[in-house]
């Protein structure tokens, strides 16, 4: 007979693992909370157990957003940040458990700390939580992201060099933030640069720095570098296929021996950051053309975290366009809402600025639709022609979408397990819905 865990041993586990447990039921009453949550938070059990996540979520509220709240509207797992009354900053990973009828019996939270502000007597309580609360957040409950974000944290507490890829308006700032907000590291300067955005001759004195004198115009005193600024904490350079050849040599310096030396010193500079690079476009491909070098491609390809575009990962764009639309209607000082229909037409579109253009078409409704109910006929959404059937669920839409990206999956690929590399799932995952795909054809 297998020994049983006692209830004493069972409390002692909930209460001293790493992350913070958050448990609720299927009404979103909170249950219970461990040790490791209120420590993080600054909540307690006493506060939370009993109350309903409905009325402790909203502006002004305990939290700012809550993954729970989205697993009992979606039916599935959930990862999101939100901002706590008591100014921290969480990410949470929401797990449904299901009863034997297939409904929702409890949700598991499972939370990460990504506070970084420090209290002094220059920040005070109400300032923090008010930026917290104007930062962006992450929202999704899509598998591929899931895995990306599962991935992220992982490496997160290492030193290891990332380098990040996917399309524009995918999300790689903000994930690159996260990362470095569930670092070691995150108590130190996280500095963000665009190599595409800084003119090529400056961009050398701005990330290494200069001496005094070093060229016309150069401050008598020199100046530190964005390298520098950044000592202890992490360095993200966003768009590095567009930092110029002759300095990509400087920045492997970097890499290998965490020294340079500044714009027209003669002196070392030791530093100590972790680098994450981004990039839009295929480096291997600029590796192949002689545009980018290969020696430092590999040297930033260590951990290499791929993110999809946004019409991969559909499912989550009705959680998106929730998340957004709360977001402009508080910024906005409205109570606009999209109707069922536009929304499920809005998970069909191709999306080809990804997250960036969804965001950016939702404040664009919310600002310019006279009433409260935006619809297909009042939204300035270009794009909107395609009529969707009454009939067909936003759930019935997707499925359909998914059929049709597995059938020219298994066309183009043919194993499970190249399908699910493909696809960024399991190949459990990959051989569950092709089993079900044949089960339905031939039903």
């Amino acid at each position: 007979m297998q020994p049983r865990l006692s209830p004493k041993l069972l409390q002692i586990v909930f209460d001293n693992v790493y992350n913070g447990i958050y448990i609720v039921d299927s009404r979103g009453v909170t249950i219970a909370v461990n040790r490791t949550f209120e420590e993080m938070s600054g909540l307690t059990h006493a506060e939370l157990a009993g109350r309903s996540l409905y009325d402790m979520v909203g502006e002004g509220k305990t939290f700012s957003g809550s993954a729970s709240l989205l697993v009992i509207k979606h039916k599935k797992p959930v990862t999101a940040t939100y901002s706590t009354s008591t100014g921290r900053k969480l990410l949470v990973k929401g797990r449904p458990v299901f009863d034997a009828n297939d409904e929702i019996e409890y949700i598991i939270n499972t939370i990460w700390d990504l506070t970084v502000v420090q209290y002094s007597h220059q920040i005070d309580a109400d300032t923090a939580r008010a930026h917290l609360l104007s930062e962006e957040d992450l929202v999704t409950c899509s598998e591929q992201m899931m895995a990306v974000i599962d991935l992220s944290l992982r490496v997160a507490a290492t030193d290891s060099t990332l380098l990040l890829s996917g399309e524009s308006g995918v999300g790689k700032s903000l994930l690159a933030r996260t990362i470095h907000r569930a670092s070691q590291r995150k108590q130190q300067p996280l500095i963000q640069i665009n190599c595409a955005a800084i003119p090529e001759n400056l961009i050398e004195a701005e990330l290494f720095g200069y001496e005094g004198g070093a060229f016309t115009g150069a401050n008598s005193k020199g100046k530190a570098g964005l390298l520098e600024i950044a000592q202890g904490g992490t360095v993200f350079l966003d768009e590095i296929s567009e930092l110029p050849f002759h300095l990509q040599s400087k920045l492997l310096g970097v890499l290998q021996d965490k020294q340079f030396f500044r714009v027209g010193g003669r002196q070392l500079q030791q530093v100590d950051v972790r680098l994450i690079a981004a990039s839009n476009k295929d480096l291997a491909s600029l590796v192949a053309e002689g545009r980018f070098r290969e020696d430092l491609y590999y040297r930033l390809n260590v951990v290499p975290i791929h993110l999809p575009p946004l019409r991969e990962r559909r499912d989550d764009i009705p959680a998106l366009i929730e998340y957004f639309t709360d977001k402009y209607n508080r910024k906005h000082n409205s109570y606009k809402k999209f109707s069922n229909n536009l929304v499920q037409q809005l998970v069909t579109m191709p999306w080809k600025g990804n997250i960036r253009e969804l965001e950016n078409h939702i404040e664009r409704s919310i600002v310019t639709t006279p009433g409260d109910l935006i619809t297909q006929d009042n939204a300035m959404i270009p794009g909107l022609t395609q009529e969707l059937p009454d009939s067909m669920t936003l759930k019935q839409l997707l499925a359909e979408h998914e059929k049709k990206i597995l059938l020219k999956a298994r066309e183009k690929f043919g194993t499970t397990r190249r399908i699910a590399v493909a696809l960024g799932i399991s190949q459990a995952s990959a051989a569950r819905k092709l089993k079900n795909l044949r089960e339905e054809t031939y039903s």
